[in-house]
């Protein structure tokens, strides 16, 4: 179970724009992200919303996302950033990396990144990350949802292969080393170096998948994503660019 006392203490270490890290703790939500659109919560930004359990948890093109109460870990890290300065598909690569590189501080689970940001354990789906954003003049507020299996039983109905954490996990470090990891590459300065995390951390990187891009079937090798944050394929002596984050992934 989370301590909020020791969390709160990580997250006040934190600093961004000269302002500590809120924390905002609800039993039960319909989803952390929902906080996206509150006038009130936006005020208390840069925030981490966290909840025990979401009742309407979701992730990409509205799938539903498993959130249980004592089973999950779900939480939302919420900031303004200027869209000027912050490249919004970067954040999505970004995301995986910090969470990726969070949970490996804390546990010895070998996982691997997922298109575009899943992550994968045993080759199935461990954590999810999904992006919102809500934009006012040059200012963009954002809320990154992080949902993570810590216990969801076997027995439960998922639509999807699932997996959980492994071993004893310390939450609370997890959740402040992926904010603090955030904040410290969001001004592009590492970005080659977290594409490069990105790629060689890849499930299915180098082999051969099927993209299903709105309908269109694609097969090649994968080769990773490029600076633009596109996924890239062999197909033959042709290499394809794939840039719609909704598109699904599979190895052949």
């Amino acid at each position: 179970m989370l301590n909020l006392e020791v969390l709160k203490t990580y997250l006040n270490s934190i600093s961004y724009n000269n302002n500590h890290l809120n924390l905002f703790f609800k039993n039960h939500v319909s989803s952390t992200n929902d906080y996206l659109g509150y006038k009130y919560a936006r005020d208390l930004f840069p925030l981490v919303v966290l909840a025990n359990s979401q009742r309407a948890s979701r992730g990409r093109r509205n799938k539903k996302w498993v959130s249980l109460n004592q089973n999950s870990l779900s939480f939302s890290f919420c900031l303004r950033v200027d869209s000027n300065i912050v490249d919004l598909r970067y954040l999505h690569y970004l995301s995986c990396v910090c969470l990726y590189e969070s949970i490996l501080c804390v546990s010895n689970n070998h996982l691997k990144i997922k298109w575009p940001n899943d992550l994968y354990l045993n080759n199935k789906k461990v954590s999810g990350i999904l992006i919102e954003s809500l934009s006012k003049n040059k200012e963009v507020h954002l809320a990154i949802g992080v949902g993570i299996n810590i216990k969801i039983p076997e027995s439960y109905s998922i639509d999807q292969p699932y997996s959980n954490l492994l071993g004893d996990v310390d939450l609370e470090k997890l959740i402040y080393h992926f904010c603090n990891n955030i904040i410290a590459n969001l001004d592009l300065k590492s970005k080659c170096e977290i594409i490069t995390k990105y790629n060689t951390n890849l499930y299915g990187y180098k082999k051969q998948v099927e993209i299903n891009d709105n309908g269109n079937t694609l097969t090649g090798k994968l080769l990773g994503i490029n600076s633009n944050g596109e996924l890239m394929i062999q197909n033959n002596e042709k290499k394809i660019c794939i840039n719609n984050i909704n598109s699904t992934m599979k190895l052949l």
